[in-house]
């Protein structure tokens, strides 16, 4: 008797992430749909689940986690990378249960928006220090001497006007100083530019859009990055003020 094997396939990886933390979303209450059916993906570790040989047909996902808002997208597998196919779902949390510091929420309609981010002005994770090109990596430090902690993926490296900042990947670490991106930088000079965690927006067919972020007392200005049709804009948003939005 012929003895059968069977092939296991990760088809996709999913990380949920507090955007406005950065954190891992560790809560248990979690429901994931595909095309409306729900599905039971196995759990890889607190924050990140595995589909097994579910296939690889592009479908629409949503995912309904206790305490934040209904996340959907299309998972279209020609964006994603073939070996390993993974996906950053970048949460926001419910402003009527949200947890720690109190959540504000700027939302608005804008015809052809099609995304929207920002980073806080005031809250630098590191500065940038030196470029490799040929290594692609970024050599970063912190004024105060404290450990420098670059465990997110994106982060926006703010232009030496302050106008606008340019995105930037981390692929790696290299060393508690360095790290290696996925692209390189077009900034010549990147010396001691600020370089920010990236929080993620929500924008729906129609132009509304909705961005949140935690209110930590003080200046809560934010660079927002948002694009219209083929067009990339920044605007300085103060989350603290009662008129607030797009232009």
């Amino acid at each position: 008797m012929a003895a059968s094997v069977i092939r296991a396939k990760l088809d996709l990886l999913i990380r949920l992430v507090d955007t406005t933390t950065g954190a891992q979303v560790t809560e248990r209450n979690i429901v994931f749909k595909r095309d409306g059916i729900p599905v039971i993906p196995e759990t890889k570790d607190p924050g990140s689940y595995i589909f097994i040989n579910t296939g690889r047909e592009d479908f629409l996902m949503r995912i309904e986690v206790f305490g934040y808002d209904v996340y959907e997208t299309w998972v279209r597998y020609e964006e994603l990378d073939e070996k390993l196919p993974e996906c950053d779902v970048f949460l926001m949390p419910s402003e009527s249960m949200s947890r720690g510091e109190k959540v504000l929420s700027f939302s608005g309609t804008l015809p052809f928006l099609k995304k929207i981010e920002a980073i806080c002005l005031q809250k630098p994770v590191c500065f940038a220090k030196e470029f490799n090109k040929k290594t692609v990596s970024l050599t970063v430090y912190v004024n105060n001497g404290d450990r420098i902690s670059m465990d997110d993926r994106y982060y926006g490296l703010l232009k030496e006007d302050g106008t606008g900042y340019e995105k930037i990947e981390v692929e790696t670490s290299v060393s508690l100083q360095s790290v290696r991106l996925k692209e390189a930088i077009e900034e010549e000079q990147v010396s001691n530019l600020p370089v920010m965690r990236i929080i993620f927006g929500r924008v729906s067919e129609d132009g509304e859009y909705v961005l949140k972020v935690r209110d930590s007392g003080g200046n809560l200005t934010y660079l927002v990055r948002y694009e219209v049709g083929d067009e990339v804009r920044f605007q300085e948003i103060d989350f603290n003020s009662e008129e607030k939005k797009l232009k």
